[in-house]
C-alpha cells in the first residue's frame, strides 16, 4: 500500500465486501482487535455507522465506526492502515464524523481512548475534545485506563 494524501479519499458507508480490509486494519491498530462478527453486526444495527476511507475506487485505507445515539454521537472506534498513517486520514474520518453528527443535530460526540495513545489523544484534542473523566482498568486486556472525552458540538468550530 501506498502513502495517501488525505485529499484523495472519499469516505463511503462499509458494505460487506469491504469487511475483509476493516478487520486488517483493526489488527494492525488494537491489542484487542474486535472479531469479524463484531463488524457484521455493525453494518445491521441501525443506530450504527460503519463507514471506510477510500482510495480510488475501492482501497480501504481507514475506517470509523460510530453510534448515533438520541442526540449524541459516540464514536467506538477509528484506525488507519499501517501505511497510510501520519497523512491525515484520521483527521478526515473524525471530520467526517463531526460533520455527521451536527447535521443530525447531536449535541455532543463522546468516546473513550486509552491513556497511552498520545496520537489518538492529540488527533481529539485537535479537533476541540476535552477530557471529562478517567476510566480505571477499563480495558481487560491489560487493566489499562481509558480517558472519556467529549466534544460540545455548539462549541466547537466547523470545519
Amino acid at each position: 500500500m501506498r502513502a495517501v494524501h488525505p485529499g484523495m479519499v472519499r469516505v463511503t458507508p462499509a458494505a460487506a465486501t469491504d469487511l475483509d480490509a476493516i478487520e486488517e486494519i483493526s489488527r494492525h491498530s488494537f491489542k484487542s482487535p474486535w472479531p469479524r462478527k463484531t463488524f457484521e453486526e455493525e453494518l445491521a444495527r441501525p443506530h450504527a455507522r460503519l463507514d471506510v476511507a477510500r482510495r480510488g475506487p475501492g482501497e480501504v485505507v481507514g475506517y470509523v465506526n460510530f453510534w448515533l445515539v438520541a442526540d449524541e454521537v459516540h464514536l467506538l472506534a477509528i484506525a488507519t492502515h499501517p501505511d497510510a498513517r501520519r497523512g491525515g486520514i484520521g483527521a478526515t474520518l473524525l471530520r467526517h464524523l463531526v460533520d455527521g453528527a451536527r447535521a443530525r443535530a447531536a449535541r455532543l460526540v463522546t468516546l473513550e481512548v486509552r491513556a497511552g495513545n498520545e496520537p489518538a489523544i492529540g488527533l481529539y484534542r485537535r479537533f476541540g475534545f476535552v477530557d471529562v473523566a478517567m476510566r480505571r482498568g477499563y480495558y481487560g486486556d491489560d487493566d489499562e485506563d481509558a480517558i472519556v472525552m467529549i466534544l460540545e458540538l455548539r462549541d466547537a468550530p466547523a470545519s
